[in-house]
């Protein structure tokens, strides 16, 4: 049975007469406004506790295989760049050395 305004009010007004107005104020902040339905339990911290390290395990092992994969991409693409680099390299030695025996002969 959820408790109304109505009825804190009535609980205000009794306790207001017992014990002062000051006293019953405060008792009146100390007991919860939500219905105790509405309140969250230990055991669904716990719940929820362990459904959120479930889904941070998860996120971390899929976060791990793409740093795998990127990892390996960068290996791959960096063979590439030093490939074509030492390609470059060579044709311009190439070049250069045609260049000079081109000279040498006229």
């Amino acid at each position: 049975m959820a408790i109304t305004e109505r009825d804190r009010r009535n609980i205000f007004n009794s306790l207001e007469e017992a014990i002062g107005t000051d006293d019953a104020t405060n008792l009146m902040e100390l007991l919860p406004t939500t219905p105790a339905d509405h309140l969250v339990t230990r055991e669904d911290m716990h719940a929820n506790t362990a459904l959120l390290r479930g889904e941070m395990a998860e996120l971390r092992a899929e976060l791990r295989s793409e740093m795998a994969e990127l990892r390996a991409d960068m290996v791959a693409g960096f063979a590439t760049a030093k490939v074509e680099t030492q390609q470059l390299i060579v044709a311009g030695l190439v070049a250069n050395a045609i260049a000079v025996i081109a000279a040498l002969l006229t």
